[in-house]
């Protein structure tokens, strides 16, 4: 994992939600997933419309998942999701044809984040493939009974001073956030709610009311 700040992500398909956070210039770009595009209600029809939306609402990227589990498949999806503009990376799962579409698509110039990591050697078989980065699964490897922040800090020991960066996801709290940060995580894309968590400190609200208070006395 790298020396540069960590980098902010949304890991939503809402817009109304996602746009406020954007606008803040705080985060770098938004996460989809077919479980995310579920739960926004938009069909894979609508899906370069969501680019552009999520595009002009400021988003500097925007990832989003093939859903093939061929190899040819996912290579020839990945290119369609690509061509949806250069803002666009494929995300692919870890699987032994995802690793080898990665390779594929990697030799061709295409962006790829590996998704579902749950394991140390799967970060291994990314970087082989020339992947842009793995998304290590936390919390849910949490409630798999392995240790997230363990395994994502593994992850970046093996990764350490190559090209590919680690995109923590499946964050439950903002806690996690900054211990991810701690560890020098490259990235870490989250909830619309936990963002929102990140913004909200109970003593910073008391000392700005107690500012607003002072400042009024003065007039």
């Amino acid at each position: 994992m790298g020396e540069q700040p960590m980098k902010l992500y949304l890991d939503s398909a809402d817009i109304p939600a996602v746009a406020p956070l954007l606008h803040t210039g705080l985060f770098e770009g938004v996460t989809t997933n077919p479980l995310i595009l579920q739960r926004a209600g938009v069909a894979p029809a609508h899906l370069p419309t969501l680019v552009q939306e999520l595009i002009d609402a400021g988003a500097g990227s925007v990832f989003v998942q093939a859903v093939e589990s061929d190899t040819d498949e996912i290579v020839a999806e990945g290119r369609r999701i690509v061509a949806l503009g250069s803002n666009v990376i494929v995300k692919v799962p870890a699987t032994r044809q995802g690793f080898a579409a990665t390779a594929r698509l990697a030799h061709d110039g295409v962006p790829v984040l590996v998704t579902a990591v749950y394991h140390v050697r799967q970060a291994i078989l990314a970087n082989s493939a020339g992947a842009w980065g793995i998304a290590p699964y936390v919390g849910r490897m949490d409630d798999a009974g392995r240790d997230g922040l363990r395994q994502v800090e593994q992850m970046g020991a093996v990764l350490h001073g190559s090209e590919t960066r680690v995109l923590a996801a499946s964050i439950r709290n903002a806690d996690v956030v900054h211990e991810l940060a701690l560890q020098h995580c490259d990235a870490v894309t989250m909830s619309t709610a936990v963002a929102e968590a990140l913004f909200i400190d109970h003593l910073t609200d008391r000392a700005v009311a107690e500012f607003t208070e002072a400042a009024r006395a003065l007039t």
